[in-house]
């Protein structure tokens, strides 16, 4: 059974990751791809996806545990939803965000050619 628990908390934590490109995709359209030019408001608008996904994880995790009856919270679970949101980040994630910034150059390179013809 504790197998059974780990591979789903595992598959909780992939889950948080598709979560998080969701909003990392957000933040890429809100706030754009360069971190040191963030203004306030960009700063307040990651922050705010920070606790969006936070909430999001936390109520994914307590569904999946009232689901399938995983009334104690052990080591093991929580090692398992960090294992699955790992190794998400460290593969689907990175196909991800090549994408977004190639699209994201791709506006810019548009927007910054139309405002040279003007």
């Amino acid at each position: 059974m504790q197998i059974f628990i780990f591979i789903t908390c595992a598959f909780c934590g992939v889950l948080s990751g598709v979560v998080y490109d969701i909003l990392y995709v957000a933040r890429c359209a809100v706030c754009g791809i360069h971190r040191e030019a963030f203004t306030v408001k960009d700063r307040i608008f990651t922050f705010a996806c920070d606790i969006v996904y936070s909430l999001i994880f936390a109520a994914m995790f307590i569904f999946t545990s009232v689901m399938f009856n995983f009334y104690e919270l052990r080591l093991y679970m929580l090692l398992g939803c960090i294992l699955g949101a790992f190794l998400y980040l460290k593969s689907f994630h990175i196909i991800v965000a090549f994408f977004v910034k190639k699209v994201y150059n791709k506006i810019i390179q548009r927007k910054n050619k139309k405002i040279k013809e003007t």
